[in-house]
């Protein structure tokens, strides 16, 4: 019978970290992803809102609606910058969660490496077991044959 992995309980344990670490990575890019959908959103209201802007002017605008115009479009300018700093760290966090990822990953191939070692190391020592066994089973055969007994 093989003996067992004695590591199989750091194997398990490395395993899930690795699991663990690529839900955290998904989660991760599922963040950077939707803060970029959102700077996209704010980008596209700034050029709606510029356009407005536009059309109220060759309509003629009080100076006061051009103001209002005018510190909204700064608003909304300070708010894609501050998005786009957000997105930056979102990116920096993903890229440090998959250097994290890759070595729960590499952590944990090195144990299933140990396992798949031990292993086969267990059934050359099952076969060259059975190798004697037979050895002996053809020994004590011919034994037989060449000293039958009285």
């Amino acid at each position: 019978m093989a003996a067992r992995f004695h590591l199989q309980p750091l194997l398990d344990l490395a395993q899930q970290r690795s699991e663990d670490a690529a839900q955290m990575l998904q989660r991760l890019r599922q963040v950077w992803q939707e803060a970029e959908l959102k700077l996209g959103q704010l980008e596209a209201y700034l050029d709606e809102y510029r356009m407005r802007l536009q059309e109220s002017t060759q309509g003629g605008l009080a100076i006061d609606q051009w103001r209002d115009y005018q510190t909204f479009i700064v608003k909304l300018e300070a708010a894609i910058k501050v998005q786009g700093e957000e997105i930056e760290r979102c990116r920096l966090r993903w890229e440090q969660s998959q250097i994290e990822w890759q070595a729960r990953e590499r952590e944990a191939k090195a144990y299933d490496t140990l396992r798949v070692r031990h292993h086969s190391a267990e059934q050359a020592k099952e076969a060259r077991l059975e190798q004697r066994q037979q050895d002996e089973f053809a020994r004590n055969q011919h034994h037989r044959k060449v000293r039958p007994e009285d």
